[in-house]
């Protein structure tokens, strides 16, 4: 771990010091709770802001992937709407109506079952965009004009 970027650069803008001690800007949110554990909240510039109030996509996601028969999940704001995509664990036959259920305090819109939620290989991240298109010769692109999310697996 280094203190610092090479001859500062950087610094000021992603290091702050508290008592002589030296932090890094992550750019994530958590708290700490009365017991003194610090709960990670998400990347704060994934927060969603809707009518509902904030909520960040890796705790509903965390919460998710504690229920059996689920592998993945992903959760987005689309045009006001809270949508969560879940990936069953292979054999497992999810009731999409008790996971809803079971995470009512994230207020979800619609849960949406996927086969596949593609990951980002770099950081095991998970992609879930408008756009995504196969080209003619089979790569993977990107094209945000009138894509939903329910073609860009097909």
């Amino acid at each position: 771990m280094l203190k610092g970027y090479l001859n500062g650069i950087g610094d000021g803008e992603t290091k702050f010091r508290v008592d002589g001690v030296i932090w890094h800007r992550t750019g994530d949110s958590g708290y700490f709770d009365d017991r003194g554990r610090l709960w990670l909240l998400g990347r704060t510039s994934a927060v969603i802001k809707d009518h509902h109030g904030e909520l960040y996509p890796f705790a509903v996601e965390c919460a998710v992937r504690q229920l059996p028969g689920v592998l993945r999940a992903a959760l987005i704001g689309r045009e006001s709407k809270r949508i969560l995509y879940v990936q069953a664990a292979k054999g497992a036959d999810l009731d999409l109506d008790a996971v809803r259920a079971a995470l009512g305090w994230a207020d979800l819109d619609q849960v949406r079952l996927l086969a596949q939620i593609p990951l980002d290989r770099r950081h095991n991240a998970r992609w879930i965009m408008d756009g995504w298109r196969r080209s003619p010769d089979g790569r993977k692109s990107f094209d945000r004009k009138g894509v939903t999310h329910e073609k860009a697996w097909k």
